[in-house]
């Protein structure tokens, strides 16, 4: 019995987790696009890439040139470009097309590069690519892609951190913002089984639909739960009550409150790790723990028509 109510209480703590968490996602993206971060990154990325930490040098001719400036529209700048663009683009920099004197030859380039005085990095680098690509262009080409690709992995690290910290943010602002506080929520559900049966079942309702892997499929999701959490009294949020207990412990701060100010900031801080994670993790966890629950419920049809032929 007690397993079976710690299994119940984990099951409403994750599915509060998966709610909460969506919409800590959906607020992350929607800052990450206002503030164009994943352009800003691969910004980032070729400024490396070029050696051109200023980025008023190459970086802004490659931002200016046709190929690039058609990825996007309204001047803005892409948040991805391809390898073969990049190439491309890179190539008619370092050594510009010249229709009057035909298609640019292996010499031309190697020339080109070889003048890029104030990029000493770029310049070893595409030589070192001419040089292994023995007079074949389209060799050339190729390695030059590979490289970028490459680069783009480290890029991609550099956002996956970026992206990790915004969503941490993210998730402490609405854990103390909703007041998703775990232990007293965890304590509440433990305590009031009415509350626990309800949310449950409202979870097993929940685990039965994909997660959205988009803002409308994220939307409809919230829309869903959320319709579900009304119809229950959850322990969170702020309540005229809490708010003015919360006052009384900040205008008497003595030493026998400590311990409720670290249990509720401990809450919290749980909550907001928890949050962290995204939601495809909690809906796996989800899933797995409602799994365990119908896996451990006994049989009861079986057992009632085993009896009927005992008797």
């Amino acid at each position: 019995m007690l397993g079976s109510v710690i299994l119940e209480v984990a099951i409403g703590l994750v599915f509060i987790y998966l709610f909460f968490s969506v919409i800590c996602s959906a607020v992350a993206e929607s800052i990450s696009s206002f503030l164009k971060m994943r352009a800003k990154n691969l910004e980032d990325g070729i400024r490396s890439i070029l050696n051109d930490s200023g980025g008023d040098g190459l970086t802004k001719q490659f931002y200016e040139h046709p190929l690039i400036k058609g990825l996007t529209r309204d001047g803005r700048k892409p948040s991805y470009i391809p390898s073969n663009i990049f190439t491309l683009a890179l190539m008619d920099i370092i050594a510009p097309s010249e229709p009057e004197k035909g298609s640019k030859t292996i010499n031309d380039i190697r020339n080109a590069v070889i003048k890029l005085d104030k990029h000493e990095g770029l310049r070893k680098t595409i030589l070192i690519f001419l040089d292994e690509a023995e007079q074949n262009i389209n060799k050339t080409h190729q390695n030059i892609g590979k490289w970028y690709d490459e680069s783009m992995n480290r890029v991609s690290g550099w956002y996956k951190r970026k992206s990790h910290q915004l969503i941490l943010f993210t998730a402490a602002v609405i854990a103390i913002l909703f007041n998703v506080d775990t232990i007293h929520i965890a304590d509440t559900l433990y305590h009031d089984s009415a509350l626990r049966s309800g949310l449950v079942a409202a979870a097993e309702e929940a685990a039965k639909q994909p997660i959205g892997q988009n803002p409308e499929g994220s939307k409809k999701i919230i829309k869903e739960i959320n319709a579900e959490l009304e119809k229950l009294r959850l322990p969170f949020g702020w309540s005229l009550e809490k708010r003015i207990n919360l006052l009384n412990v900040v205008e008497e701060i003595t030493i026998d409150k400590i311990p409720i100010w670290l249990t509720k900031i401990f809450g919290l801080a749980i909550t907001a790790v928890a949050l962290s994670l995204g939601a495809p993790f909690w809906f796996d966890i989800l899933n797995k723990f409602i799994n365990i629950r119908s896996a451990g419920k006994k049989p009861e049809k079986t057992e009632k028509v085993e009896m009927k032929e005992q008797s």
